[in-house]
C-alpha cells in the first residue's frame, strides 16, 4: 500500500501537492493572494512590501557619515587627503498584525467559508539599492527578510548624496524583484510558472527633522582639554582591502599613575566600523597615549603591531589603506 501511494506521488506530484494558481488571484487590503490550484479554501499571501525600520515610534532607523582625514607631516602623510561616506539602513517586511484577519473577512465576503492563509512560494528575491547613477544589487534563491544595510560611498557620491539631503532632495531606494513560483493551467494540465512582483520603496533622508543622523567627521580634529574618550575606526572590513584578514584588535594604553590603563576593542567581518572608547577619568590633552593593532589571518596567524604614541586626536583610524594614491585621495576639500 505504501509503495502504490509513492508511486502515485511520483507520477503525480503536481496533483497532489499544494500549490498556487498564479492566475487566480484577489488584491486584498493592499496584499495579492493566489488560490490553491485545487483547494478554494486555501490562499497564498504574497510577500510584504519593503518598509523602513524605526529605532523609536518617531525615528527612522537610517544614518549617513561621512568621515574626511587630512595628513600631517607629524604623521608622515601630509600630502594624504580622502572623503568617504557611509549610509546606513535598516529595512523591515513585517505586515500589519490585522492584515491576515481583513483578508480572512474579505474572502468570507466573496463566498470562502473557511479560508486558510499560508506564505507564497518564492523561487528568488533581487535586491537593488538604486543611489544617483549607482546601484548595488544582490540576489538569494528564497524571499528576503529584510536586513541592515551598510553601503559604503566614495568621494564622489558622498558629495552627491550630502547635497541633495541638505537640499531635501530623495535619492535612494530599495527595489525588489520577487520571483514566485507556483502553477498554471494549459488546457487540461498543470504546469510550473513563475510571476514577477516588484516592489520599490523610496528612503526620505530628512535632514532636518533628524540633524543628529546626518554627521562631517574630521579624523584630523584635535581634543579639547579634558576628555573622556575616543572613536575608533576600521574601514578594512567595510572596504574589502585585505580578504586574508579575519580580525583586528586595537589597544589603546591611557596613562594613569602607577601604569598604563589598556583598553581593547575588536574589529571583524560584519562588524560595526566605529567603536567607542569611554575613560573612567578625563584625560589631559597634553598626555600622550599610544595604541597597538594586531592583525589575525584567516589562517590564524597573528601580525602584532609595534605601540605607536598619540597626542590631541579623539578620533583614531587604524585602517590599513594599501594604495594611497586612488582617485579619492586629493589634495582639497570640497565638503566644506
Amino acid at each position: 500500500m505504501r509503495l502504490m501511494v509513492l508511486l502515485i506521488i511520483l507520477l503525480f506530484p503536481l496533483s497532489v501537492q499544494a500549490a498556487p494558481d498564479l492566475g487566480t488571484y484577489r488584491d486584498i487590503d493592499g496584499v495579492r493572494v493566489f488560490q490553491d490550484h485545487q483547494d478554494t479554501g486555501t490562499w497564498y499571501l504574497a510577500p510584504a512590501r519593503p518598509a523602513l525600520g524605526s529605532i523609536t515610534d518617531h525615528e527612522p532607523d537610517y544614518g549617513f557619515d561621512v568621515y574626511r582625514y587630512g595628513g600631517r607631516s607629524g604623521t608622515g602623510d601630509s600630502e594624504l587627503f580622502w572623503v568617504k561616506g557611509i549610509l546606513n539602513m535598516g529595512i523591515e517586511r513585517d505586515r500589519d498584525g490585522g492584515t491576515p484577519a481583513r483578508i480572512r473577512s474579505a474572502l468570507r465576503d466573496h463566498g470562502i467559508s473557511n479560508p486558510r492563509l499560508r506564505s507564497m512560494p518564492v523561487a528568488e528575491t533581487m535586491v537593488k539599492l538604486l543611489f544617483a547613477d549607482q546601484g548595488r544589487e544582490w540576489k538569494q534563491g528564497s524571499r528576503w527578510a529584510g536586513e541592515h544595510l551598510v553601503l559604503l560611498l566614495d568621494r564622489y557620491l558622498a558629495e552627491i548624496l550630502w547635497e541633495s539631503v541638505n537640499a531635501g532632495q530623495t535619492q535612494v531606494s530599495i527595489t525588489l524583484e520577487e520571483y514566485l513560483s507556483g502553477l498554471r493551467r494549459e488546457g487540461d494540465e498543470w504546469n510550473e510558472s513563475e510571476t514577477v512582483v516588484v516592489s520599490t520603496l523610496p528612503i526620505d533622508l530628512d535632514m532636518e527633522a533628524f540633524p543628529h543622523k546626518f554627521r562631517r567627521t574630521d579624523l584630523g580634529g584635535r581634543m579639547v582639554r579634558g576628555y573622556t574618550g575616543m572613536d575608533v575606526f576600521c574601514f578594512d572590513f567595510l572596504e574589502e582591502l585585505d580578504p586574508d584578514l579575519y580580525a583586528k584588535i586595537v589597544e589603546v594604553a591611557i596613562p594613569t599613575p602607577g601604569r598604563d590603563l589598556v583598553e581593547e576593542v575588536t574589529f571583524r567581518p560584519g562588524s560595526e566600523y566605529r567603536t567607542r572608547i569611554d575613560f573612567k577619568l578625563s584625560r589631559d590633552l597634553d598626555e600622550p597615549y599610544r595604541f597597538r593593532v594586531t592583525r589575525i589571518l584567516n589562517d590564524g596567524s597573528r601580525d602584532v603591531g609595534p605601540w605607536t604614541a598619540k597626542k590631541g586626536e579623539t578620533l583614531l583610524d587604524v585602517t590599513d589603506y594599501r594604495d594611497l594614491n586612488e582617485p579619492d585621495h586629493i589634495e582639497e576639500s570640497v565638503l566644506d
